[in-house]
């Protein structure tokens, strides 16, 4: 038995557990110190004791109390001797009357553990104390079954990994489709954020595809990282895995590695090399969260994996064109069509196109900017409820002219004049009890009946300011933007609540909404011209005064808010109308102006690829 560590260290004491609080360190990963504990519970007179368990080729301590090189010695004699009786031994210790005893831990017939100790003195039931350790261990066999069913389980799911690698090439049709299948199943299957795949060319590594996309949605600085990193693996020809691997000293430069990583927030990266006679022809690249590190094992199942699927990959890959190559022969075969023999359609088109090319790159044209428009009030005015109450009457409605003093809504009055009433009653009450109090020279009730009165005139006062306010009339001449309170008679509304817009009929604005992609063409004091939906016949010019930073979004795209002032109004405008409004930009090459947007949709589409 070997002998060279010691799995855990225990300290001066042993204290005894129960069943609950082994169960709950095993969680922790702290079974073998758990169990000897848990062990002690029936051991009387312990002088030490050791668990070693076997770790596929030895037996190896796992936990040793007290910790002490002269216990050691003597515990490993027990233990070699169980191994060669195979069976549990009570051995007295000559020197100093102490008992020692080896309990093997047996799973299918194979050693899985071997438990020695030694006791001060010889107990007196040898049998309960044994009866004891067969009832301990029944713990540890329980555990060695999950570990076995475990490490079963393990191996069914690598080679469901390896069949799913299999299922996923075979799907698409095109090249490209079947690795996005693979590195979509390598990423779920490894708890992957990202797989990134490159095939190998000539020793060169060229980014393919990247799991859950169908195209590169990455800015090119991440593209060129990423194809670094994997030239760098595939120069050397070895996996590279950062950071590095615990306990390896192999030497491996890593420096593309190590900055893919920082500029992904430390992840965890693994480079893989695919070889197939001698030659690198894949290169995949798996990328995780920083605190989900690879570990040896993953690495070594991942190089197996990746070597079997690998052949299935490039195979496929030699059956089918690249996307390139059918891209090179379709380009070859127009071009031969266009300055061979036949084909005089095509050769027509041809020069019909470039010269209406060069037409347009010569001829100026009259740049405007189309966006749509709507009608805006200058002025706003909200007419709202001056107290809780209930409306009476209201005879108008949103789009009616109302002229000033006009009456809008009448709000419901009888509580107030009863309120009115009620105190004036009390004034008057107050008033006689004062001049009585005042007759008999009652100072302090005359002070009373005084403050009485006051009250009394401050809620009249009260009632007569709301017996006011109870009918609403219009400011001045305007015209109702919105509000409707026929279908409300006799319902309740509360202080502050909206009732009407109002607008006033002498001064509108001109709201346009330009695209985003126009923007930068429009300033201050350009002119333009505004055709409105219910006047189709009719232009209005304009002249812009403010350009807003404030943006919307209207039928799919983002536009900007721009107003403008019209120079002529007209009665029939209305708020609400809406139109197509044209602004005069300038002088412009007619090309410029017609392929303005493929342009600028073409640089961002370029931008966003490769930067």
């Amino acid at each position: 038995m070997e002998t060279s560590e010691v799995g855990e260290v225990e300290s001066a004491s042993l204290e005894s557990i129960s069943l609950a609080e082994l169960n709950r360190q095993a969680a922790d990963g702290q079974w073998p110190r758990a169990w000897l504990a848990y062990a002690a519970a029936d051991l009387p007179n312990l002088r030490s004791a050791l668990l070693a368990v076997n770790n596929g080729s030895a037996l190896q301590p796992a936990a040793l109390w007290p910790h002490s090189q002269s216990n050691l010695e003597q515990l490993s004699e027990l233990l070699e001797t169980c191994v060669e009786k195979s069976q549990a031994i009570v051995m007295p210790q000559e020197q100093d009357g102490a008992l020692g005893i080896a309990f093997p831990i047996l799973k299918q017939g194979q050693v899985q553990a071997i438990f020695a100790c030694q006791l001060a003195q010889p107990p007196q039931n040898i049998e309960a104390l044994m009866s004891g350790l067969e009832k301990s261990s029944l713990w540890l066999q329980h555990h060695f079954g999950q570990h076995q069913d475990q490490q079963q389980l393990a191996v069914v799911a690598r080679q469901r990994q390896v069949i799913d690698s299999f299922t996923a090439i075979g799907k698409g049709e095109a090249l490209n489709e079947s690795a996005l299948h693979w590195v979509d199943s390598l990423a779920r299957n490894y708890q992957c954020d990202r797989v990134s795949l490159g095939q190998v060319n000539n020793g060169k590594a060229e980014l393919q595809v990247i799991s859950g996309s169908s195209d590169h949605v990455l800015n090119s600085q991440t593209t060129k990282q990423l194809q670094l990193a994997m030239q760098e693996a595939c120069d050397q020809r070895q996996a590279i895995c950062w950071p590095p691997l615990v306990g390896s000293d192999q030497a491996l430069i890593c420096l593309q590695t190590e900055k893919l990583s920082i500029a992904h927030h430390n992840a965890s990266l693994l480079t893989v090399p695919v070889v197939q006679h001698d030659e690198i022809y894949l290169c995949l690249l798996f990328e995780r969260p920083a605190a989900n590190s690879f570990v040896s094992e993953e690495v070594e199942q991942l190089e197996s994996h990746l070597a079997l699927a690998g052949i299935a990959y490039e195979t496929k890959r030699e059956a089918v064109y690249t996307p390139v190559q059918v891209l090179r022969r379709s380009l070859r075969q127009q071009l031969d069509r266009l300055l061979g023999t036949g084909y005089l359609k095509r050769k027509l088109l041809a020069i019909t196109v470039v010269v209406m090319t060069l037409f347009f790159s010569l001829v100026d044209g009259h740049y405007q900017i189309n966006a749509e428009s709507e009608l805006e009030p200058g002025q706003i005015r909200i007419v709202s409820a001056p107290f809780n109450g209930y409306l009476k009457s209201s005879q108008v409605r949103a789009g009616d002219r109302v002229e000033a003093d006009q009456v809008l809504v009448e709000m419901e009055d009888r509580e107030l004049r009863l309120e009115k009433i009620k105190s004036f009653s009390a004034l008057s009450r107050a008033n006689k009890q004062y001049s009585e109090a005042l007759a008999a020279r009652d100072r302090a009730k005359a002070q009373i009946f005084n403050a009485q009165m006051d009250q009394s005139k401050a809620r009249l006062a009260a009632a007569e300011s709301q017996l006011q306010r109870s009918i609403i009339k219009s400011p001045f001449p305007a015209l109702l933007v919105s509000g409707d309170l026929r279908q409300r008679i006799g319902g309740s509304v509360n202080q502050g609540e909206e009732l009407f817009r109002l607008s006033p009929m002498n001064g509108y604005r001109l709201v346009l909404f330009v695209s985003e992609f126009k923007i930068n063409d429009i300033a201050l004091n350009q002119r333009g011209r505004v055709v409105l939906s219910a006047m189709p016949g009719k232009s209005f010019e304009f002249q812009i005064t403010t350009i807003t930073p404030i943006t919307e979004v209207r039928d799919g795209g983002t536009v900007f808010r721009v107003e403008a002032n019209l120079n002529a109004a007209d009665n029939k405008f209305r708020p609400g109308m809406i139109g197509i409004a044209k602004v005069s930009v300038g002088q412009r090459l007619l090309i410029s102006i017609w392929t303005e947007d493929l342009r600028k949709w073409l640089s961002l589409k370029l931008w966003s690829l490769w930067g």
